[in-house]
């Protein structure tokens, strides 16, 4: 079974997200991404012997305050056919195929400062490849369901001919926070798709760009959004922009 560690690390402002580590337990890589990359074949042993993939991650609450916590999933891009479940606190969620979903309110992890959860994350991709692009939130109850910190996974199972994204990929956001333009660059020539999205997964803007393009913030809502590059091979890399009027 192929277990993956991620470290959170949760504050308390909603314009800031804590740094977040992950390791692969494999190599002991750390990826230093907030997107992590799974490539699945169809011959996996955990996927022909369960019929599901199982991802691991450790959630460390750093706010300095007891919080009550639950886990919202949102499907940016996943195949219809395929399903999910969420291990949180004292048990396991089916999630509802819409495209977001969340644990029961009425059952949270409460979690004091310091102390780590584990967060597990049940895919089944029912016998179809595909490629499938989730993000799970972890939303404070005690804070009106702020958003605290998230991670992006994409899922790609029986796909051999799918690469990982590599860390010499360079895509910049500046400045961030950003107040009425923010600078995107990537060290690639080739046209790219850009999109924006917000924190409910609605999308701002859908663009295309080169090595670098200048986007007018001005109009955008204060808080955070997620900037996402897709390249002609299929790569998706994303990051976190915080707009702060």
């Amino acid at each position: 079974m192929k277990t993956l560690l991620l470290s959170i690390l949760l504050v308390v402002s909603v314009f800031s997200f804590g740094q977040v580590t992950i390791i692969d337990s494999d190599s002991q890589i750390n990826l230093a991404s907030d997107t992590l990359v799974l490539n699945i074949a169809e011959s996996n042993k955990e996927y022909t012997d369960y019929g599901f993939i199982s991802i691991y991650f450790d959630v460390t609450n750093n706010t300095g305050e007891t919080k009550d916590l639950i886990i919202t999933r949102s499907k940016l891009n996943v195949p219809t056919q395929w399903s999910d479940q969420i291990c949180w606190g004292f048990g396991c969620y089916d999630i509802p195929s819409d495209a977001i979903g969340s644990t029961p309110e009425s059952e949270p992890a409460n979690t004091a400062n310091g102390a780590v959860n584990q967060l597990k994350l049940v895919i089944n991709p029912s016998d179809l490849p595909g490629s499938g692009h989730y993000r799970y939130y972890i939303v404070d109850l005690n804070d009106n369901k702020n958003y605290l910190d998230s991670v992006d996974v994409v899922f790609n199972f029986g796909l051999a001919s799918v690469k990982e994204v590599k860390k010499e990929v360079l895509f910049t956001i500046n400045p961030n926070p950003a107040t009425d333009y923010v600078y995107v660059s990537v060290n690639n020539n080739n046209e790219m798709d850009v999109k924006i999205v917000d924190v409910l997964g609605n999308t701002i803007l859908v663009d295309t760009m080169n090595d670098s393009k200048t986007i007018n913030v001005s109009q955008f809502k204060n808080g955070i959004y997620f900037i996402s590059i897709s390249t002609k091979d299929k790569k998706v890399i994303s990051r976190k922009m915080i707009v702060r009027h």
